[in-house]
């Protein structure tokens, strides 16, 4: 399969086509797309200047660096299934595990039974309350390396509420400090017995991949003409005229975060009493230029499939989360479910991530 991505066509932030030439800038509204050719994310999250972020190799998209036992963030840090020597990590090796975390609009959640369980509350000055939430994470070697051992690592994430407010989890926006920290980690064999004198490494606690989607970005949809429509899309493997399901709001879809759209009939070919007396949804064209295309009853096989890729690059992370990194390791743009009658009531639906790929018309 095609890793790499397509050549920016069009801006990340607004959607207008950009001229040939790699330009460094967009003249509509001034994004530095120049950054964009040079192999940084598709688009940075708009509030997470000054996070601290590392590129690790499991992923196509900075990553946001949220505890651990470092100071300071290191790319170089290894995450688990990519440690390829035959001896384990050393005290001065930097490995990174990955927090169970779900996405929530503008920062992230953990909640209890998904990855967390409550430890203990303490009571607070100003008659509040402190929660501890601990999560268990296993950092592994890639088949065959590292001695068969892996590290253990117990993280405790902090959350307080009011007197007599009880919490199920916690959240916190991007940007801000996170909540957690390593609280134990211990090497085992494969078969779990505890390994007392082999030196820890420093660990670096990590958020899931976020992969920029509709939430993330600062993007509306503009409106053109037919005409200017036309010549936006070329190279637009979707070239039909569409509905948008639920609106511009952001869905949850089959493909994770995203915008649904179904194809409508044109004007043209609807008789006149429907002309006359059914009121015309907006209509809009979307740019799709590498659409994975899977028929939507043996999608959840395939989501089987990536939710063991993901788990062998260490990402033990929610489906959702895991199908957005997975589409977005193999470079797609879009997603086209087919067979989709039975959920959706029309064969085929379309799911875009970004407003800025559409066109109201």
């Amino acid at each position: 399969m095609d890793n790499s991505r397509p050549t920016i066509a069009f801006c990340p932030r607004c959607g207008v086509p950009l001229p040939p030439g790699n330009p460094r800038f967009c003249i509509e509204c001034g994004y530095p797309v120049a950054a964009q050719h040079e192999g940084t994310p598709t688009a940075p999250l708009p509030s997470s200047v000054g996070q601290m972020t590392v590129r690790l190799p499991n992923a196509r998209v900075v990553q946001s660096v949220i505890g651990g036992t470092v100071k300071l963030p290191s790319s170089g840090a290894v995450p688990p299934g990519m440690w390829v020597l035959d001896e384990p990590p050393s005290a001065q090796t930097v490995v990174a595990i990955y927090a169970p975390l779900r996405a929530i609009v503008g920062g992230w959640s953990g909640l209890s039974g998904q990855g967390w369980r409550r430890d203990e509350r303490q009571a607070l000055a100003g008659s509040r309350m402190q929660f501890t939430f601990l999560a268990e994470r296993v950092w592994f070697p890639a088949p065959g390396c590292g001695g068969g051992l892996q590290l253990h690592v117990t993280i405790a994430a902090i959350a307080e509420s009011e007197e007599g407010r009880e919490r199920i989890g916690f959240r916190y926006r991007i940007g801000d400090d996170p909540p957690m920290e390593v609280r134990y980690a211990e090497w085992r064999t494969s078969d779990g017995h505890p390994v007392p004198n082999q030196p820890i490494p420093a660990i670096q606690i990590m958020a899931p991949p976020r992969i920029p989607r509709v939430s993330d970005l600062n993007e509306t949809i503009r409106r053109m003409s037919r005409s200017e429509a036309d010549r936006r899309l070329v190279g637009s493997v979707t070239q039909g005229v569409y509905q948008l399901l639920g609106g511009d709001i952001q869905q949850r879809t089959p493909a994770g975060r995203g915008l649904l759209l179904v194809e409508v009939v044109e004007e043209e070919q609807r008789n006149w009493l429907q002309r006359l007396f059914v009121v015309t949804p907006a209509r809009y064209r979307v740019r799709i230029e590498r659409p994975l295309t899977v028929d939507l009853t043996a999608w959840n096989r395939q989501v089987k499939q990536i939710r063991q890729e993901a788990a062998a690059l260490g990402l033990d992370v929610e489906t959702d989360a895991a199908i957005e990194w997975w589409i977005d390791r193999y470079g797609y743009d879009g997603v086209i479910f087919t067979g989709a009658d039975q959920r959706y009531r029309c064969n085929q639906v379309i799911v875009a991530f970004r407003r800025g790929q559409l066109v109201r018309v």
